[in-house]
Parts: structure tokens; sequence; C-alpha cells
């Protein structure tokens, strides 16, 4: 599958709600930056990693899930965008308190 539509049907599948059980085919080196993307949240001891979903498309990373504020939000954000090779971050992140 050409690199635009793999993006247009990830993005479309990620607004649709399927993130949290959707796994696109993303290539080794789009899943390293995935991998790289959460352990850099983890490094920021508000956010925690297992309540996100992400997933790389070229340079285009992804992030859905929940998280308490919009500081969180942007933390998330900012940590994916200190990743190698992450060109843009469509962020995805809904809001709620924490229980």
């Amino acid at each position: 599958m050409n690199k635009s539509l793999r993006t247009a049907f990830a993005a479309a599948a990620i607004v649709a709600g399927f993130a949290s059980t959707a796994t696109f085919a993303q290539s080794p080196s789009e899943e390293a930056t995935s991998r790289s993307v959460l352990t850099q949240i983890d490094k920021d001891a508000a956010l925690r990693s297992d309540a996100l979903h992400v997933e790389t498309v070229g340079g285009t990373v992804y992030i859905s899930g929940q998280v308490d504020s919009a500081i969180e939000s942007a933390d998330a954000e900012k940590a994916a965008l200190s990743v190698a090779n992450v060109d843009k971050v469509v962020n995805l992140l809904s809001l709620g308190g924490s229980n």
C-alpha cells in the first residue's frame, strides 16, 4: 500500500475511534519511532504511556488515548516531537479527569 494511502487510512481509522483496537502495518523504522515516542512519554512522570496509543506513518505520529489535562496533552505532543524522524504529530488525545 502506498504511503499516502496508508496515511489516509490510518488517520481515518484513528479519528473514527479504532486506535485502541486497530494496529496498522508499520515498517520496522515506524515501529521503532512509535516505541521511541512511548519511551520519551514515559520520561514525564505525569504521563502514563500505557493509557496512550501511538502509530507512526512516515514522519507523522498519531497519539490517541486519554490524559487528565490540556497540559498533559501538550506534554505528550512535545515529547513526540522531540524524537528523531518525527516531522509532525497528530494529537488525538481526549481529556478526562483521573479517578
